[in-house]
């Protein structure tokens, strides 16, 4: 008894251990944010630096699941939670380097003005919605949040398409620089792929909790 309460003490703090990389990824995302909204050199920075300790904490995570799995040799439902934990390290790794791209793109010059910035701050604002409760789900093991993550993936693709058709209209108008254009679209494409990674680490609850996958309909099979 007193060797399994050892064991489910360690698992606990494992969890905290990732409850935590999920903080430290988040102050990534919105320093990613601010950079490219406010043109904030310095917070763009802050953001890149930070990344190589985000993927040491990530690569210590792995490994920590890795020695629990050879020495507990855990089943049903402490195995899920060792492999999702593991899942949700790579996960928001992945997305800390989307930020980093996001941040890169602030300190090569301004994005586009007018409406095109504004679709991107509202693609934005739906990634970190997405993440919040991604974070939620995980934190407290709700298959319900994580569901709700998983229906709004679709409109962050929606609105991805919205600021791709918006820089598109204005190239051709000749309201935007060839240069801008290029660094609004990347923009773009990293708070997608934000948004899918908050998917991911959506689908990793319903994985320790349910033992599924997500269909596409978002409901466990």
């Amino acid at each position: 008894m007193e060797t399994r309460s050892h064991f489910h003490a360690e698992l606990d703090a494992l969890k905290a251990r990732v409850t935590a990389l999920f903080e430290r990824v988040e102050t990534s995302r919105q320093g990613a944010v601010t950079a490219y909204i406010e043109q904030d050199a310095g917070v763009a920075r802050q953001v890149i630096e930070a990344d190589r300790g985000i993927n040491q904490q990530a690569c210590d995570l792995d490994e920590a699941c890795l020695r629990m799995l050879a020495l507990e040799q855990p089943v049903a439902l402490d195995l899920r939670r060792i492999v999702g934990y593991a899942r949700a390290g790579i996960n928001l790794e992945r997305l800390a380097d989307e930020a980093v791209g996001v941040a890169e793109s602030a300190l090569n010059g301004p994005g586009l003005p007018g409406d095109c910035d504004k679709f991107l701050e509202t693609l934005a604002a739906h990634a970190q919605r997405m993440y919040a409760l991604a974070t939620q789900a995980f934190v407290e093991d709700d298959t319900d949040k994580a569901l709700e993550v998983c229906r709004l993936d679709e409109k962050a693709g929606e609105l991805a398409m919205s600021v791709m058709r918006c820089i598109s209209e204005a190239l051709s108008n000749c309201h935007a620089q060839p240069e801008a254009s290029v660094r609004a679209i990347l923009a773009a494409r990293c708070f997608e792929r934000m948004a899918g990674y908050a998917s991911n680490l959506a689908e990793v609850v319903v994985f320790i909790l349910k033992g599924a996958t997500l269909s596409q309909q978002c409901q466990p099979r």
